[in-house]
């Protein structure tokens, strides 16, 4: 089962609800057909509850014989925040390897930067059988905490100048660090490794890192706003990173103020436009 429920502190009783009241629809999408058996249907049951849609993923399979019966298995239940932070997407690559562990990940390319995205595609059975070109998909990263840090006091130039190589190194990958112990050096690079997974907040003013399936942010606020769902309160947070808006939506109650610094860890939900 996906995280966007715990993640905000939601009652997962909306799932049950949904799947009584909510619309039904056979999942067409491409990705599923080498999963599905003959006697198998991939079945989602959506609705929208204010500024969020649910999305209740189910398996079912059909034996046809005297003895015919009817057997489903629950996938996922998604919540999605339709007034998220909205970029063009294509290029999208699905991760789901089975129905034992079903996921909705993907990976696409914003359009605009070129910069890869990782993110629950909650909607994923409203969309067309194959998505053949860009695509408009409202993000936000769920977080349980998000912690007020203080602004960055010194700025260091070899780490912002080798970002994104540390961001690879970080990742496993052996050839960008060999090419950063070239570029700085031995020393240098075993320093900016040690930092970067300790204290990346006095590394960078500004940091966006995914790794391990969620994200890693250190940004600037640039509004906040209060959501209700489910008779709770959640606080939306529009934060700066990396030159990129993101919205944040979190169960905590913070006393935070525009243009401060704050750090979190959190996965990334969308819902593309239909």
């Amino acid at each position: 089962m996906d995280d966007s429920f715990s993640l905000l502190g939601i009652n997962r009783e909306l799932c049950q609800e949904v799947r009584e009241s909510g619309t039904e629809t056979e999942v067409k999408h491409f990705v599923f057909e080498d999963l599905l058996d003959t006697s198998e249907k991939l079945i989602c049951y959506s609705k929208e509850i204010g500024d969020f849609s649910v999305y209740n993923y189910v398996l079912v399979k059909e034996k046809l014989s005297f003895f015919s019966r009817r057997e489903e298995k629950d996938l996922g239940c998604y919540l999605s925040y339709k007034n998220g932070s909205v970029y063009t997407f294509e290029d999208f690559n699905f991760k789901i390897n089975s129905f034992e562990e079903f996921t909705l990940l993907t990976e696409a390319v914003e359009v605009t930067t070129g910069n890869s995205f990782y993110f629950e595609l909650c909607n994923l059975c409203q969309l067309p059988e194959k998505v053949t070109g860009e695509l408009d998909v409202a993000l936000s990263i769920y977080t349980r905490n998000v912690r007020k840090i203080p602004p960055l006091t010194h700025f260091d130039q070899i780490a912002d100048e080798n970002r994104e190589l540390l961001k690879l190194v970080l990742k496993g990958n052996t050839k960008a660090r060999e090419k950063l112990e070239a570029e700085v050096g031995e020393l240098e690079t075993k320093r900016l490794i040690e930092e970067f997974k300790s204290k990346p907040e006095e590394l960078f003013d500004t940091c966006l890192l995914y790794l391990g399936n969620s994200y890693t942010v250190i940004g600037i606020v640039t509004c906040l706003k209060k959501v209700n769902l489910d008779n709770q309160t959640l606080t939306s947070i529009d934060i700066f990173s990396e030159e990129i808006e993101l919205t944040v939506l979190t169960p905590q109650k913070i006393n935070l103020n525009e243009g401060e610094r704050v750090e979190l860890n959190g996965r990334m939900f969308g819902v593309a436009a239909v």
